[in-house]
């Protein structure tokens, strides 16, 4: 998508010890990939592009917008390595960002300003048919809920089946916890109550995701 919305766009990748490069123009190849050099024990991908101006009417970058959302594939990716590099000024601006802890570090980032009242984070993995999942769920002392869903690296501002489920489950387990520790009182829980000061971050990894709308 973004090579046939740009004008120019360059791919150098870095793998097998090579680099390779290619670039395109309006989306076509200018020329077909190439190696340009030796690179030891190098791996990652560098994409630069320019917007076209017959599709967009602005095409000034906003650095915080783009800032925003590539901090958010680095958490959604642990162990990647993403740098951005705004070249047009006279100092260059660049952010490199990398978490290793992934969605659990995510929770912890989105809640650095709040206080918490559990001492980390929960965390849980679980993979199954080719289907991920990876959730992590952390209480502060607000009175506000903050889920974040992903589906493969694809934000759902408006949730989904996948919220729906996680919501459900929430609610279950923490109802069933205190019907087991609290015998004696009749405890009934809403799932407001159970996600009351909740942060969490919700990532599935889908072979064949169905959206019912992605814009």
């Amino acid at each position: 998508v973004v090579n046939a919305l740009s004008s120019k766009l360059g791919l150098r990748i870095w793998r097998d010890n090579k680099e390779h490069y290619i670039e395109f123009a309006h989306g076509d190849a200018v020329a077909p990939l190439k190696v340009v050099g030796d690179a030891p024990g190098r791996r990652g991908t560098e994409v630069t592009f320019l917007a076209s101006t017959e599709t967009f009417k602005n095409i000034e970058y906003d650095f915080a917008t783009l800032e925003h959302r590539l901090r958010e594939l680095a958490f959604l990716n642990s162990g990647v390595n993403i740098v951005l590099s705004d070249m047009r000024h006279a100092v260059e601006k660049r952010e490199e960002m990398h978490y290793s802890g992934g969605v659990e570090e995510f929770v912890k980032y989105l809640d650095r300003n709040k206080k918490a009242i559990v001492p980390a984070p929960i965390m849980v993995r679980s993979e199954a048919n080719g289907i991920g999942v990876e959730a992590a769920l952390w209480w502060n002392d607000s009175y506000h809920e903050n889920v974040l869903c992903f589906t493969n690296n694809i934000p759902q501002r408006d949730g989904g089946t996948h919220l729906a489920g996680f919501r459900g489950a929430l609610t279950r387990q923490v109802n069933g916890y205190a019907e087991a520790n609290a015998k004696k009182e009749k405890i009934a829980l809403t799932g407001d109550d159970c996600r009351e000061g909740l942060t969490a971050v919700l990532s599935v990894k889908v072979p064949d995701p169905k959206f019912s709308s992605t814009t």
